[in-house]
């Protein structure tokens, strides 16, 4: 006879389509069902969101830059042009995506001297419970990273407790929120790729 189906484990969410459909619906729901089960278990103590007061740490992200780019947090660091060259890598750089890596400009909407730094954070609400957005989110945290190590090195102080604050919210991400990236083995692929476009770009 062919192979059997497992069943659901009784501890995963039950669902009438998975437990009344196909062969193939039930693996399905069986994939996600472990994987949203895998994602909550790798989450780390800290932020949990609270209905009653949402407050969305990425958020946090964005206003923390805005304030270092428009000046409102000091930076302590000569004026000259960190905002532009930090903006530029941030726009070059690349986070994960389905089955590839894909510009950050997907979650990035504004990155501006003048405008302050915008993101799509609705992209990633649901990074507690989809392994994919968790990636995106750990990703767009290195980015900032590597981009801020690059171009403002003074600024990292400041944006490392707010970096550690979403960092929490994100099961399984090796982020440093130090920026301490400039070995090779700790940049990643968002990093590489990111200053690689960025020496394209200045040689072109």
């Amino acid at each position: 006879g062919g192979s059997k189906l497992s069943p659901l484990p009784s501890d995963l969410p039950q669902d009438p389509v998975c437990s009344q459909g196909s062969a193939m619906a039930k693996q399905l729901c069986l994939i996600s069902a472990v994987l949203a089960t895998s994602a909550s278990a790798l989450g780390f103590a800290g932020w949990t969101y609270d209905p009653e007061h949402p407050v969305e740490p990425f958020d946090g992200v964005a206003k923390a830059v805005t304030d270092m780019l428009l000046h409102l947090t000091p930076v302590d660091r000569r004026e000259d042009g960190w905002q532009g060259g930090f903006c530029s890598c941030m726009e070059n750089g690349h986070i994960s995506s389905w089955y590839q890596y894909s510009s950050a400009m997907y979650l990035i909407d504004t990155c501006n001297p003048t405008k302050g730094f915008v993101m799509r954070t609705g992209h990633l609400q649901d990074r507690h419970t989809e392994p994919l957005q968790g990636m995106m989110a750990c990703d767009t945290l290195k980015l900032i990273s590597y981009c801020m190590s690059h171009h403002a090195q003074e600024a990292l102080p400041a944006w490392k407790p707010t970096c550690s604050n979403a960092h929490y919210t994100i099961g399984a991400c090796d982020v440093d929120c130090s920026g301490a990236v400039h070995r090779f083995g700790g940049l990643g692929l968002a990093g590489l790729l990111a200053g690689a476009l960025a020496v394209f770009r200045v040689g072109a």
